[in-house]
């Protein structure tokens, strides 16, 4: 193991203090992953122009320097390894695929970029953060961090254009970037909120994020992220049903608040798409799934775009189901150019490029980290719903636009279903304390054969039991 310093909060620090606690958070591995992983929502912007170079590319760099000096400091953590190995697998396939693909220029853009961010993703989400629920815990909080301040800049905008449109933000931010990062913030707080019991300040704090998140994504404009925002909601609902052995049905106290909470987002929807005096000028996501169903805007808009995708996908993809086209082989089949586009969908980008091969390659990759999870740890540990529901968010997203690369969300969220359970890190912290023990340390617990450990147990146990030990001893 390297001698390398340990990248740690200091000891004897408040940690509680919520004032210190914010301070640890910015200056941690977790910040700089989180500036790399969101930078396309502020790097347009002239505020940030100072910054010398792309900050995708500086934060990318400089998290990855912090993130193997921890994990040359901490013991490999098996689970993620497993998890990348598959991963490592259709790497070598996308990389053979060089051999047989159409594409060029974007092909080959394409090929680095998602071996070295989808990757890198893979690698902090697996193998950093899902070695310590701290480190979740505290990227949890910067990305709701990152989404308050979206949300503000985004609500401010609405106000600048008269509360009415579709709202672009730090200069080029469209609204399906800030709405996703947005999503993401109110999952975060959806999930802390309904595993939270009682009125309490935590509480009602998380209730108002909550409820900023879900006003940013009516009004952004993005269809989308309304729809990969309030459907992982669903999966509170669906396991706070529990059918005891009496076959009665018993429903956990999470579930309540929830499921008021999603039927009045329903009923707001529904009220909206079917009264025609329902003004929708300030609630532009829903003006635009009023104008979806009325067919007004499918001519003008992104469906029709992803209607054409899906046809050319479904023409292409049979004329090489096994093996794919070849990395980005997509413009060039389909618009006979050299650019960067794509299906617009994952798992169509994947069937075209890689084929069934690929595809189920990248099932094994999701299998390795969803295979420990089960009802029972979704419903005792909140942290891992958390995960477990954003990475039905970003998995959502992914289906209506972006490439490989440009999906590297998803990757870090399936790394986080590996995360330790409770009782796995507290066991693990107890065996770490007894290898990190100085030598020459006295410990007058430890016997050395049977018999000390035999006269230490009665020393300590009750000594209503002292007669069961005795030779004559009838039981």
């Amino acid at each position: 193991m390297l001698n390398l310093p340990k990248i740690a909060p200091l000891r004897g620090l408040p940690t509680g203090n919520p004032v210190v606690r914010l301070l640890l958070d910015l200056f941690s591995f977790e910040a700089l992953f989180v500036l790399f992983l969101f930078a396309g929502r502020y790097k347009a912007d002239p505020r940030f122009a100072f910054i010398p170079i792309d900050p995708t590319i500086l934060f990318l760099v400089a998290s990855i320097a912090v993130g193997l000096v921890l994990i040359f400091q901490e013991k490999l953590y098996l689970p993620g390894a497993y998890a990348l190995g598959v991963w490592t697998v259709f790497l070598v396939y996308m990389w053979i695929g060089l051999i047989w693909t159409e594409g060029r220029m974007y092909g080959r853009e394409k090929l680095m970029l998602a071996t070295i961010t989808d990757t890198w993703c893979l690698i902090a989400g697996a193998l950093i953060m899902a070695n310590s629920r701290e480190r979740v815990r505290r990227f949890m909080r910067l990305v709701v961090l990152f989404a308050i301040w979206l949300g503000v800049e985004a609500l401010l905008a609405w106000a600048r254009q008269g509360f009415q449109g579709r709202l672009l933000i730090n200069n080029g931010d469209n609204y399906l970037g800030f709405g996703r990062v947005c999503g993401m913030g109110a999952i975060i707080a959806c999930a802390f909120w309904a595993t939270r019991s009682g009125l309490t300040f935590a509480r009602i704090g998380l209730m108002a994020l909550l409820g900023m998140f879900m006003l940013v994504l009516l009004i952004g404009g993005g269809r989308g992220p309304l729809v990969a925002g309030v459907v992982p909601m669903l999966l509170i609902a669906v396991i706070g049903w529990k059918v005891t052995r009496g076959g009665r049905v018993r429903v956990m106290k999470m579930q309540i608040p929830i499921l008021l909470a999603l039927v009045a987002i329903v009923g707001v929807i529904i009220y909206a798409f079917t009264s025609p005096d329902a003004d929708l000028g300030t609630l532009s996501t829903l003006a635009r799934f009023r104008g979806l169903l009325s067919g007004s805007e499918l001519a003008s808009s992104s469906d029709f775009r992803r209607t054409a995708n899906l046809e050319a996908a479904l023409e292409w993809i049979p004329r090489a189901p096994i093996f794919g086209h070849g990395i980005g082989s997509w413009p060039i089949l389909v618009h006979h150019g050299d650019f960067q586009d794509h299906p617009h969908n994952f798992i169509l980008d994947i069937m075209f490029d890689f084929g069934l091969v690929g595809l189920a390659i990248m099932i094994g990759v999701f299998w390795a980290c969803l295979r420990n999870i089960s009802v029972h740890r979704l419903r005792t540990d909140p942290l891992l719903l958390a995960s477990a529901m954003l990475c039905i968010n970003v998995l959502m997203n992914a289906m209506t636009s972006g490439d490989l690369p440009e999906n590297r969300q998803v990757f870090v969220m399936l790394g986080l279903l590996l995360m330790r359970s409770e009782e796995d890190e507290e066991e693990e912290d107890v065996l770490d304390g007894e290898d990190d023990e100085p030598a020459g340390v006295h410990r007058p617990w430890v016997v050395d054969d049977a018999d000390d450990e035999l006269a230490a147990f009665r020393h300590l146990r009750p000594r209503a039991f002292d007669d069961t030990d005795a030779p004559d001893a009838r039981v």
